[in-house]
């Protein structure tokens, strides 16, 4: 049984704060970094890019500092018919875990990958692009990136699941106060449907 599973509702509302200032503070230390510089070209589509290698470079500094840690398994692996030049397609479903190493408090986003290559590249394209993808929009990196070409959604099937709902939010901040706590929406707001709707379920009417 996971630490999830084993936390009452106030204990879980307190930890996931924890992690939210975290990942705020992590948010913050990027900002003050301005944009990024590009240094990735890509010779087929002539445009550059913010590359993978200096993704890892900034973020292992980034989580290290913010007490963070990120992780992330396989829950399944399709394949598919690329295009004439790159025909060989792969789209991998990912679960990435970020961790707040203090206190073993996590959560979880689903993300599908989708990559093409000629060759053998194509599912380490898709990883690399889920990786990015989730990088980016967790944290809201600012590469200066083209949102239609060179953004890393652009290599994305974009599935990131969906974001909770204002009634949602709504129900979760009763069930707080029921708890003694006060949720508000800025902890909440990048929580998904599912992670909402599995506190409400495993909570609701707890008192």
């Amino acid at each position: 049984m996971g630490i999830l599973e084993t936390l009452g509702a106030k204990e879980w509302l307190e930890l996931n704060a924890k992690l939210q200032v975290k990942k705020n503070a992590l948010r913050k230390a990027l900002k003050k970094k301005g944009v990024l510089k590009k240094g990735g070209v890509n010779d087929y589509d002539k445009y550059s890019y913010f590359s993978e290698a200096q993704y890892k470079e900034l973020f292992t500094e980034l989580f290290s500092d913010a007490g963070l840690e990120l992780s992330f398994n396989e829950v399944e692996y399709n394949t598919f018919t690329g295009s004439e030049k790159q025909a060989n397609g792969r789209m991998p479903r990912l679960n990435f875990i970020l961790t707040d190493i203090e206190t073993g408090f996590y959560e979880e986003t689903t993300i599908t990958g989708e990559g093409i290559d000629k060759g053998d590249k194509a599912g380490y394209k898709a990883y690399t692009g889920a990786l990015k993808y989730y990088l980016a929009n967790t944290f809201m990196v600012a590469t200066g990136d083209d949102p239609e070409k060179e953004s890393p959604s652009h290599t994305m099937n974009d599935k990131q699941e969906k974001k909770a709902t204002e009634k949602q939010i709504e129900l979760m901040k009763k069930i707080a106060a029921e708890q003694g706590k006060t949720l508000d929406e800025e902890t909440v707001k990048n929580w998904t449907m599912k992670q909402a709707s599995d506190f409400i379920s495993k909570y609701k009417g707890v008192k």
